[in-house]
Order: C-alpha cells, then sequence, then structure tokens
C-alpha cells in the first residue's frame, strides 16, 4: 500500500521497524539553541511533506478528513519560528492560515461549518492568538490576527450554554450533530485558555472577566475537580446528567488548556496568588498523570519524558491523540516563562522529553529521514510516520527553545500593528438545518412566479379551445 494511501487512513500507521533503515538519531545538544533550530528544521521538513501530500484537492489549510489538525499545525510553525528564528515555512503559514479563515475571517466557513465542533474552531483562534503573540507579519489588506481570534471568542461566547448544567461549552455546535447534548474539557478549557491571552495580550478586561467564568463553571462540574489532592479533569460530562456524570479519559491537552490558561491569567493579574494556586495544583496534576516513571517494563526515564498515557503504551492513539503532547509541551514552557517560580519544576521534564524525541526521530521510510515515532521514550524510532507525531515532536524540540530563548509571548505594546477591530459573524451564526425565513423579496418573487404560471394556464386553455 503506498504511503499516501495509509496515511489518508484516520488511524495511526504502524509499520514493522524491519521495513525501514533507522538512521543516526538528531544528536539534539539541550541547551544549545543552534542544535535544536536544526532538529526542528530536520523534524518539519518531513511534516511539511505529509501537508502537500495530504492537502484535500490541494486547498491551502485543508487536510483528508479533518480540519483543525492544520490550525494547530500552524500553531506550532509559528511558535517554532518565534523561538528558533527560522522562517523557511512562514509564507507558506501566513497566506494559509489566512486563506482558512474563510468568507467571513472567523474560522467558520460554509465549506465546513456545518459539521464543525467548538474546539475545531478554537484551535484555529489558538493558531491566530500565536500569531499576534508572536509578531507574525501581518497580511495586507486583511484583518490583523488578533481580530480573527476575537471572532473566533465572540461566535463561542455567544454559544454559551446556559440551558443545561448552568453554563458550559458544549462540545459541537449544531443540535443534529452527535455529541451536541455533551460539554467536554477541550472545548471549555481552549475557550477559557483563548479568553485568558486575549486578556493578556489585548489588555481588554472582558477577556479576563470570560476566562474567570469559564474557570468557574468548569469547576463545578467533573471537567475540572478541584476537590481531590490531584486534581482531575474529566474528557466529558453530559447534559443529561446535569453534568454531574465523567468521561474521565485522561489526555494531555486537556489539562494544557486550563494549566495554560491559568499561568496567562497569573500574568495578566501581575502575580495574583489565586491563579498562582491554581497553576501550582495543575501543574501537579499534569506531572502525576503524564510523566510516569515507569509503565508495565516500559523505562520513562524517571519521570521526565512526556507520554500520552492512555493511548501510547499499546499503540492505539488516533490522528488527534497523536498530536497533544506536542502542545502540552509549548504551553508547559509558557507556564514556566509566565510564571518563574515553576520554571525550576518545568525545565528537567522539557530537557528530558526533548533529548528523547532526539532519539526517537530516526526513522526513514518511503524516501523520508528524520521520522519521529509516537513513543518519545523509546529510544529507536517506533515504526509510526506521518504528519500528526511530526507536529508533536516539533512542539517538543520548540518547547526547549522557549525556554532557553526566555522571550515572554508579546502584548499590544511591543506589536501594536496587531491592533484588534470588529468582525461582524452574524453570517456564520444561522444553524445551516433550519428553513431560510421568509423574506419580502422572496414573496415579491413567490407572487411574480404564481402570475407567470397562471397566466401560462389560461394561454394554454386558450390554445386547447382555438385548436379544437
Amino acid at each position: 500500500m503506498p504511503a499516501l494511501s495509509r496515511y489518508l487512513q484516520q488511524l495511526p500507521i504502524w509499520l514493522c521497524l524491519a521495513s525501514g533503515l533507522a538512521q543516526a538519531d538528531l544528536n539534539i545538544q539541550v541547551n544549545d539553541a543552534d542544535s535544536l533550530a536544526t532538529a526542528g528544521t530536520a523534524i518539519a521538513d518531513p511534516m511539511m511533506t505529509f501537508y502537500q501530500q495530504n492537502q484535500t484537492e490541494g486547498i491551502p489549510g485543508k487536510l483528508t478528513d479533518t480540519w483543525y489538525i492544520a490550525g494547530s499545525m500552524f500553531m506550532t510553525l509559528i511558535q517554532f519560528w518565534q523561538a528558533s528564528g527560522v522562517d523557511t515555512y512562514n509564507s507558506v503559514v501566513s497566506h494559509d492560515l489566512m486563506f482558512q479563515a474563510g468568507e467571513n475571517y472567523d474560522f467558520f466557513s460554509a465549506n465546513y461549518s456545518q459539521w464543525l465542533g467548538n474546539d475545531d474552531q478554537m484551535f484555529w483562534g489558538l493558531a491566530a492568538i500565536t500569531a499576534s503573540e508572536a509578531g507574525l507579519p501581518e497580511r495586507d489588506g486583511k484583518p490583523s490576527w488578533t481580530s480573527l481570534a476575537r471572532a473566533v471568542f465572540n461566535m463561542q461566547v455567544n454559544r454559551w450554554d446556559n440551558e443545561t448544567c448552568n453554563g458550559g461549552m458544549r462540545w459541537q455546535v449544531w443540535p443534529y450533530q452527535a455529541g451536541y447534548t455533551m460539554k467536554n474539557a477541550i472545548s471549555n478549557g481552549g475557550l477559557f485558555e483563548l479568553s485568558a491571552r486575549l486578556a493578556r495580550f489585548t489588555k481588554n478586561e472582558t477577556y479576563a472577566e470570560w476566562a474567570e467564568k469559564i474557570w468557574d463553571w468548569s469547576s463545578t462540574t467533573p471537567l475540572l475537580n478541584t476537590n481531590l489532592t490531584i486534581w482531575n479533569i474529566a474528557d466529558s460530562t453530559s447534559n443529561e446528567a446535569d453534568c454531574k456524570d465523567a468521561g474521565n479519559n485522561q489526555w494531555t491537552y486537556n489539562y494544557g488548556t486550563y494549566l495554560s490558561g491559568a499561568a496567562f491569567m497569573y500574568n495578566y493579574t501581575n502575580g495574583s496568588a489565586v491563579w498562582e494556586e491554581r497553576v501550582s495544583r495543575l501543574l501537579d496534576s499534569t506531572f502525576a498523570k503524564f510523566f510516569p516513571t515507569q509503565f508495565s517494563s516500559t523505562n520513562y526515564g524517571n519521570g521526565s519524558v512526556l507520554s500520552e498515557v492512555a493511548c501510547e503504551p499499546i499503540l492505539s492513539c488516533d490522528r488527534n491523540q497523536l498530536c497533544f503532547k506536542g502542545y502540552v509541551a509549548m504551553w508547559l514552557a509558557f507556564t514556566a516563562i509566565l510564571v518563574p517560580s515553576k520554571r525550576d519544576l518545568i525545565a528537567p521534564k522539557l530537557a528530558g522529553s526533548v533529548e528523547a524525541i532526539g532519539l526517537q526521530c530516526s526513522g526513514t521510510a518511503d524516501g523520508m529521514s528524520n521520522l519521529c515515532g509516537v513513543r518519545w521514550y523509546q529510544p529507536s524510532w517506533d515504526g509510526s510516520l506521518g504528519l500528526e507525531v511530526q507536529m508533536s515532536a516539533l512542539g517538543g524540540v520548540t518547547s526547549q527553545l522557549m525556554l532557553l530563548a526566555s522571550q515572554s509571548p508579546q502584548t499590544i505594546d511591543t506589536n501594536p500593528n496587531a491592533t484588534e477591530h470588529h468582525i461582524d459573524t452574524s453570517a456564520d451564526e444561522k444553524n445551516p438545518s433550519e428553513s431560510k425565513p421568509i423574506t419580502t423579496a422572496d414573496r415579491a418573487g413567490a407572487w411574480i412566479l404564481t402570475i407567470m404560471l397562471g397566466s401560462g394556464a389560461i394561454g394554454c386553455v386558450g390554445w386547447l379551445i382555438k385548436t379544437q
């Protein structure tokens, strides 16, 4: 089966290690920025090959059978550029990110909106605010990156659901979608993170108020259980059970969104003790759950290597889950930068992970080198390949670059070109399953059509009379 056909399947592909020749590892020096930048480029090159191969009909930013993953890839590439200075991919990222903003610049194009979830749109909003924080140049004649992030925020808070569970974001947007009756951690945690980052970047208190609101609501549900010694973030809860039940799968990115958002709120509030405590408790949970000392007989580097423990040990991660660790690594780096008291705790975890990535990204197959696997802790390529595992590894390398540079994300003070302005999203907020309301123009058209049909019928009768 050709490589492209294998990749197009939803589930990850596992190759027989014997079928590919393993090459030397990336020889990463974890405290050397040049070494990390070189390694990041080596990982990104095959990732972009996968990207080009799997664009749907060549549409910029639209991957086969998914939409949001390209947005999160752009988010990762922007952060890599900011931390490394490598601008090789900037023109593609800038063009394709703006292209997918759609006809109304709100990342809710009519081409996809009928089947999108809130979490899908949210990731594009995070990519846009990352562009503002990193200083990605604005595009001439287009809205600012901040304005795109704001448009996503405005659409999402308009969907805040007070009819069930006293609030919260549903997983899906439209009532006809499976999952509409669920509220999940990534939709709520993702909007929390987006709100916190917009608050810090723009210094607009409205965003901070929403961040507080989302946190407070989440903590009344299993989605953010703060009543335990080790805080727990459930993946989902249901409206039918008044958000008291829990789908308790443990995923890194759920913890990462709440942790990153809390770190941005800590910085925005100039060191609030409340937010520092929240960062501390979430960091403890993240370390306890996703940096295991060992699993079965496999050594995890004494708790220094990030792992997607719910699926990684048995190689069952789907294409979404393959991406999660890369996001979380970068969000851990943000936390270390924005909450300096946590830096010494986070630094060994990121260094251990990136050192492991250097060994894992040693695969060669189908004419490509530096292929990365999902099991970072495994000291040689585990045989997986695809855009998602490359992106995750790039996020890991980028996190260490961010830590070395220790550069705070920009704000409107340092990036004044990224000022926000209003984008009208009303055209994209209509339920596609609802009948279009009848307008005056519709009625006039119907009346004209009736007259025409009536006149035609009379003419036909006259013709029949004449021919008799």
